[in-house]
């Protein structure tokens, strides 16, 4: 059977991989997602991979599991945030983010990601900015989550609208994704695992594509696998 295995920052990303993934890749149920929580628990007791968290811890555990899992019907890939990648990450060094144009600076990182790993069977993938910025793609859907919210909606929508694409919703520690649906809606903070996922596939992976060109082209990577 066909094995994804996919290296995600935590529950939320893993939760996202399996409900809206699975179905979307493996529609015939001749394939599997296997993901793997790359990421620290902080003192709130959530993942992540933050900028104090080592490069060579990730960089261990990801080619420890290519060794352990490696056949001819096994890829690997990731789902790690743009936002607070650890200092040391390939490539930021000899790169700088343009806000206005953040495309280039993410396919970068990741081709520095690929050369680090090497392996043939890897596909590094990096979200612009972060998770949450695909749950902009729809923000009516919010409500399928969260009740009476109507006008928390309206706010996700103008924060959309007052950037050229939802992927340009920057990596500030205050105007990130996350942090400005949070800011909007306090109660997404504790419920981010599970209602994550949840509006991810109210949204539906069309939508994502379409608002989140960077998404899309993972995807497609994705979908034009080679098996066996």
């Amino acid at each position: 059977m066909k094995q994804l295995n996919i290296f995600c920052e935590g529950p939320t990303e893993q939760g996202f991989c399996t409900q809206v993934l699975q179905p979307q890749l493996f529609p015939h149920g001749d394939g599997l997602i296997h993901t793997l929580a790359v990421g620290e628990k902080n003192h709130h007791h959530l993942y992540g991979i933050g900028r104090r968290t080592k490069y060579g811890r990730v960089r261990k555990f990801i080619r420890n599991t290519i060794k352990d899992r490696e056949a001819k019907n096994v890829y690997f890939t990731t789902l790690f945030d743009l936002y607070a990648l650890p200092t040391d990450f390939p490539g930021k060094d000899a790169n700088e983010r343009n806000p206005a144009n953040p495309t280039p600076y993410v396919l970068a990182l990741e081709e520095a990601f690929r050369q680090d790993i090497n392996y043939h069977r890897f596909i590094p993938y990096l979200q612009l900015h972060e998770y949450e910025t695909m749950l902009f793609a729809d923000p009516e859907a919010f409500g399928k989550s969260f009740e009476n919210i109507k006008d928390e909606i309206q706010q996700l929508k103008a924060i959309a609208a007052s950037e050229p694409s939802i992927e340009h919703i920057n990596d500030g520690k205050t105007t990130a994704p996350s942090k400005r649906i949070i800011e909007v809606i306090p109660e997404y903070h504790g419920r981010k695992a599970s209602a994550g996922p949840d509006i991810a596939a109210f949204i539906g992976l069309a939508t994502i594509r379409a608002k989140c060109p960077h998404v899309n082209s993972w995807l497609i990577q994705l979908e034009s696998l080679e098996w066996g």
